[in-house]
């Protein structure tokens, strides 16, 4: 939501409350009617502008947060996507390197989708024999008797480990690769998040998450806010405070005085 609108959606909840608290000030205190009307009035009102005015406001909380997370915090957030690599991913890699507010992009892993095998006869022969096959790749995990998750080392080529293992898996095993999806992690500034986000080809590639320190404190914001029905009762409750104060301003007023008067008589 834009800026502005969020100023005066929030003005506009404030002059309410400025409204209840002129009608509790104008309103003399005789008898339980009275407290009873300004406490509804302020209940009333202050509903009616948590759901029209505060309550719209509530989706955006987040992103209000964010920027101010943002601000104090130095530590870099990761994009994590996935992709095809029916698709260049090392391409991908070297153009994602030149956008502002990137720092690294790494591929981590490739999860490899082949044609069913028999893991008592091939699951350690795949897990020792990858890494030999392919220096780039740090590990071999074998999920089950049609997948295999590869863990790549930093800095790595995965368009040649695709090739190379999908060769290598033909001639020693006779298993044919059906498909393969590369994650790649990318290094950004926090600032930068949703601008690198926007500028991330979305035909290619599909966002899984994004995660850093930022976004854990999002995540923990976002726990702790209520629920717009809490809210907009919250409102509520605002206005029957403010309604007390404006009904009780000039008692209030008057014991502040005496509180005043009686230290400066003890100075």
């Amino acid at each position: 939501m834009d800026m502005l609108l969020v100023i005066i959606m929030l003005v506009l909840f404030i002059f309410l409350m400025v409204f209840v608290f002129s009608t509790a000030l104008l309103t003399p205190l005789i008898g339980k009617r009275n407290l009873i009307f300004v406490l509804s009035l302020g209940f009333i009102v202050g509903i009616v502008g948590g759901a029209f005015f505060i309550a719209p406001l509530y989706d955006d909380i987040p992103d209000m947060a964010r920027a101010v997370f943002t601000s104090t915090t130095g530590g870099p957030e990761i994009i994590n996507i996935n992709m095809s690599t029916d698709s260049d991913v090392t391409a991908f890699i070297e153009n994602t390197k030149k956008i502002n507010g990137v720092k690294d992009v790494q591929c981590n892993k490739i999860t490899i989708r082949t044609v069913e095998f028999n893991t008592s006869d091939w699951s350690n022969t795949f897990k020792n024999g990858i890494p030999v096959l392919e220096s780039d790749v740090n590990s071999v995990d074998v999920i089950s008797n049609d997948t295999l998750i590869l863990n790549l080392n930093k800095n790595n080529n995965p368009m040649m480990v695709v090739k190379n293992v999908k060769d290598w898996l033909a001639l020693v095993a006779g298993v044919e690769i059906i498909s393969n999806i590369a994650e790649v992690s990318i290094t950004v500034d926090p600032s930068q998040v949703d601008a690198v986000s926007d500028k991330i080809p979305q035909n290619e590639v599909v966002i899984s998450n994004v995660t850093g320190p930022v976004e854990d404190q999002i995540t923990s914001f976002k726990k702790n806010l209520p629920d717009k029905n809490s809210l907009i009762i919250l409102c509520g409750i605002i206005g029957m405070l403010v309604g007390l104060l404006g009904l009780f301003i000039d008692s209030i007023s008057q014991l502040v005085s005496k509180i005043r008067d009686r230290m400066n008589k003890k100075e």
